[in-house]
């Protein structure tokens, strides 16, 4: 399939004179005649009759000229198919977030300053985070732990204290703080293995000397906290980042004295890798976004 000579035939047709059909094409006449013969040589039959300077489609090139027709606008079609593929691969942003929490507002949010975004988010286990920005799974991740890599950005923003939640029955309820060795017996509601929480809880037990007794472990926040206001055991809470129901449960939260609890959020990104401008402009509005929950919670 020669689509050049395809194009020729259309316009020729169209015009049904040459001189016309080469100036619409800015070719030689000579040029399109050649062209034409060379058509129909490759066909084996005419397109056209021919009367001196006259020219007419016959029979079979009006045949002809219908599949032509289709063909290009199968063609065009697809341009506008790859066109549209293009312009949504490029507003799209694939996201891996440790705090699933922040996203409502945080995609709510930036969706107002940038509508033709779309987003791929994922659900980030510590493991596989490094590996997804490393392979370009995710074009950026929300993480509540540094990532390092010779080819990663990891800008932290907010340093972040992390309380102990107990049901407001607990004997402790009534403290403001507590040593976190004094919860040593309790039943830790945890997240699974492999999200960055669990290993945290395991780090802040370990450093305060106890390994925790897991109670339950579930992967949804919210059902954490029923867990804790509903008496089956204590779990650790983020002071800022945190799911708003927390402050409509009998929940009590305890700021731990010993050791020292908190952790980083921050943001992290190939540093190397080609950024569309949906994805800069991402970066640039959770940034501002992380650095006003730090602020709000300073003032």
């Amino acid at each position: 399939m020669d689509l050049l000579q395809m194009r020729y035939f259309q316009e020729v047709a169209k015009h049904q004179h040459l001189t016309k059909a080469a100036q619409a094409l800015n070719v030689s006449q000579p040029a399109l005649s050649k062209t034409i013969s060379k058509l129909e040589q490759r066909l084996g039959y005419k397109l056209f009759n021919r009367s001196g300077r006259k020219i007419q489609l016959n029979p079979l090139g009006e045949a002809y000229l219908q599949v032509v027709d289709n063909v290009f606008r199968e063609i065009q079609k697809g341009e506008k198919e790859l066109a549209f593929l293009a312009e949504k691969q490029n507003n799209l942003v694939s996201v891996a977030v440790t705090i699933p929490t922040i996203l409502p507002e945080l995609l709510a949010g930036f969706l107002d300053v940038y509508p033709n975004a779309r987003f791929r988010q994922y659900q980030a286990f510590a493991e596989r985070l490094k590996n997804q920005l490393e392979s370009g799974e995710i074009d950026v991740a929300i993480s509540t732990f540094p990532i390092e890599g010779e080819d990663l950005e990891w800008r932290p923003i907010i340093e972040e204290e992390i309380f102990l939640a107990v049901p407001s029955s607990h004997p402790l309820a009534d403290r403001e703080d507590i040593a976190l060795i004094e919860v040593k017996n309790d039943p830790f509601i945890v997240m699974p293995p492999g999200y960055g929480f669990r290993d945290m809880t395991e780090q802040f037990c370990g450093e305060a000397g106890f390994y925790p007794d897991f109670a339950f472990e579930g992967d949804e926040t919210g059902v954490t906290y029923e867990l804790v206001s509903k008496g089956l055991g204590v779990a650790f809470s983020p002071s800022l980042i945190r799911s708003k129901r927390l402050s409509t449960l009998p929940v009590k939260e305890l700021r731990i004295s010993q050791p020292v609890c908190t952790r980083t959020v921050g943001l992290v990104w190939h540093k190397d890798r080609h950024q569309t401008d949906a994805v800069q402009e991402f970066i640039r509005y959770a940034t501002g976004f992380l650095e006003q929950v730090k602020a709000q919670a300073s003032s």
